[in-house]
C-alpha cells in the first residue's frame, strides 16, 4: 500500500509506535487517546524489541534516557528471605545481533515515542475517544467524542487490555483473566540503596529494587500472591508493610525505612488475554495489549507491542491492499506473542504453587530462545 490514512485508537506504547512506523510507510495517522499522562514506573526493553526501537529511530534517545543493563543488571542476585544469595535472578539472554537492553522510566519512553510520532507527521489528539464507529469493506467511518467525523482507510485498535475496540469487533471474545498475582510498583526518590536485587521467600510474595539514575529513583517491583482486588493507597501501604515484615534480609529491613504513609503505589492485577486469530475484521486490526496482554514474568509486554508496530509498518509497505497486509501481520505475529503470553502465565503459576526452580528456568530459557529469532 502507498499513501492513505489511518485512525489509531490509543496513544500508549503500541499506538505511538504504530504511528511512527505507519508514517514512515507513507500512511497519515491520527492518534486519539482518552487517558491521562502515563503513570511513572520502570519499563524494560530487551532482545529484538531493541531492534524495533532502532527501526523506529528512537533507540539512541531511549538508551540515553534510561539505564543500560550491564551483565550484573541482566541477572541481579536472587536472595532468600534472610538475605542469603541463592543464585542469579531472572536473566535476559544476549541475543545475536541484538542491541543492548535498557531499562527506562515509562513516561520517558512515552515522551520519546510521542515526539518522534509528531516529528514523522502524525496528529495526536488527547482527551478524545470514539463515539461512533463503522468498520466496513471499504474502510472505517469514525465519529469522535469531539463531534469530528472522518473517513479512514483503516483503523488500529491499540487501546490496551480493556480495549473498547476489541469489544466492538469481537463481542464474543473472552475477557482478560486474572493470573492470581497482584503487581505493586513503588517508586522511591533516593540515591542507590545498598543490596539491590531480587528477594524471594516472603510469605506474601516477592520483591526487588533497582536504582534509576536519570530520575534518581529507586524502583521497587512487588508481586503478591493474593486474590484480585482494587487497592487503595492505604491498603497498598498495609500490604507492602506486611510483605517487608516477612523478610529478615538486612537490605529489605533497610528498605522499609523508606516506606511512608504518603508513598505512592501503582497497583495492577496481573491479567492476561490472547485473542484467537485473526485480530482483525475488515479494515480494523487490534495490536498490543488489546490483542495479547501478558503478565510481566518475561518482561516482554512492551517489547511485543513495539514489535507489533514495526511489523505492521513493514506489512503495510509490502502489501497491495489492507487485507493482504493484515493477513501477513497475523502470520508473523501470532505464534511469537503466544509464546510470551502462555509462558508468562506458566511462570506465574510456578511462583504461586512453588514449582521446581529448574523447570521454571527451563520454561523461561526455552521461550527466550524461541523469541530470539528475528521478528
Amino acid at each position: 500500500m502507498q499513501n492513505g490514512n489511518a485512525l489509531i485508537i490509543g496513544g500508549g506504547i503500541a499506538g505511538l509506535a504504530s504511528a511512527i512506523a505507519l508514517q514512515k510507510a507513507g500512511i497519515q495517522c491520527d492518534v486519539i487517546e482518552i487517558g491521562e499522562t502515563p503513570v511513572g514506573a520502570s519499563i524494560s526493553i530487551s532482545g529484538r524489541a531493541c531492534e524495533a526501537l532502532d527501526e523506529l529511530g528512537v533507540y539512541e534517545n531511549c538508551f540515553q534516557a534510561g539505564r543500560p543493563f550491564t551483565a550484573e543488571m541482566s541477572a541481579p542476585p536472587m536472595h532468600d528471605a534472610t538475605g542469603k544469595v541463592i543464585g542469579e535472578g531472572p536473566s535476559r539472554p544476549t541475543w545475536q545481533n541484538a542491541k543492548a537492553p535498557i531499562g527506562l522510566y515509562r513516561p520517558s519512553l512515552a515522551r520519546i515515542l510521542r515526539d518522534e510520532a509528531i516529528k514523522q507527521g502524525a496528529s495526536i489528539y488527547d482527551g478524545i475517544t470514539v463515539r461512533q464507529f463503522e468498520n466496513h469493506s471499504e474502510g472505517v467511518n469514525a465519529t469522535l467524542s469531539n463531534s469530528t467525523f472522518k473517513k479512514y482507510d483503516f483503523a488500529i485498535g491499540a487501546d490496551g487490555i480493556h480495549s473498547r475496540t476489541r469489544e466492538r469487533l469481537f463481542p464474543q471474545a473472552p475477557s482478560p483473566h486474572y493470573a492470581g498475582q497482584m503487581s505493586i510498583r513503588w517508586m522511591i526518590p533516593s540515591d542507590p540503596i545498598q543490596g539491590e536485587g531480587w528477594f524471594i521467600g516472603g510469605e506474601l510474595g516477592r520483591l526487588g529494587f533497582f536504582h534509576m539514575p536519570q530520575e534518581n529513583l529507586v524502583y521497587v517491583p512487588i508481586v503478591l500472591n493474593v486474590p484480585e482486588q482494587k487497592l487503595s493507597q492505604e491498603q497498598a501501604y498495609d500490604l507492602v508493610a506486611q510483605l517487608l515484615d516477612t523478610y529478615t534480609a538486612p537490605a529489605v529491613v533497610n528498605l522499609k525505612k523508606y516506606l511512608k504513609k504518603d508513598s505512592i503505589f501503582i497497583c495492577r492485577p496481573f491479567k492476561s488475554i490472547l485473542l484467537p486469530q485473526p485480530w482483525f475484521i475488515e479494515h480494523t486490526l487490534l495490536i498490543g495489549d488489546a490483542a495479547h496482554a501478558t503478565t510481566a514474568h518475561m518482561g516482554m509486554g512492551a517489547g511485543m507491542a513495539l514489535e507489533d508496530a514495526v511489523v505492521l509498518g513493514q506489512c503495510i509497505s509490502k502489501a497491495d491492499d489492507i487485507q493482504e497486509a493484515f493477513n501477513l501481520f497475523m502470520q508473523r505475529r501470532f505464534e511469537r506473542v503466544r509464546t510470551v503470553v502462555e509462558t508468562s502465565l506458566a511462570l506465574s503459576q510456578h511462583e504461586q504453587h512453588g514449582g521446581d526452580k529448574k523447570e521454571y528456568q527451563s520454561l523461561m530459557g526455552n521461550a527466550y530462545k524461541e523469541i530470539s529469532q528475528p521478528y
